[in-house]
């Protein structure tokens, strides 16, 4: 029992890095949560389409981070980071093509019109 001990003491383990690790995930649960909720349904939403599965893993990869950026935006115009998780199930289950063309068409209204 002795041993054990020592074994998980020593000068260059930090006893504080266990609660610095949790107060840090607490800090970013609405984040980690609705990027792996978007990751999820993406990634069912390609398994049951039948795509790929290397493909279907990129799909989900790519709305996890769509997701992470949106937070920034929800932020800026004042609106609850909590809207992040619903907007990113939207992108997952839409998928990245779609909001891609959606963000086409935006661009092409918004600055397409004064680069003709």
């Amino acid at each position: 029992m002795k041993r054990q001990r020592d074994a998980m003491s020593g000068p260059d383990k930090d006893p504080q890095f266990l609660q610095a690790a949790l107060a840090y995930v607490a800090n970013a649960w609405p984040q980690l949560y609705a990027a792996a909720l978007a990751f999820v349904v993406a990634l069912v939403r390609s398994l049951h389409s039948g795509t790929k599965r290397k493909k279907s893993w990129m799909e989900a990869v790519l709305c996890g981070c769509l997701t992470l950026a949106v937070f920034p935006v929800l932020q800026y115009l004042g609106l609850p980071v909590s809207l992040a998780a619903a907007i990113g199930a939207v992108i997952a289950f839409k998928g990245t093509e779609w909001v891609g063309h959606r963000s086409d068409e935006l661009y092409q209204k918004l600055v397409g019109r004064w680069l003709k």
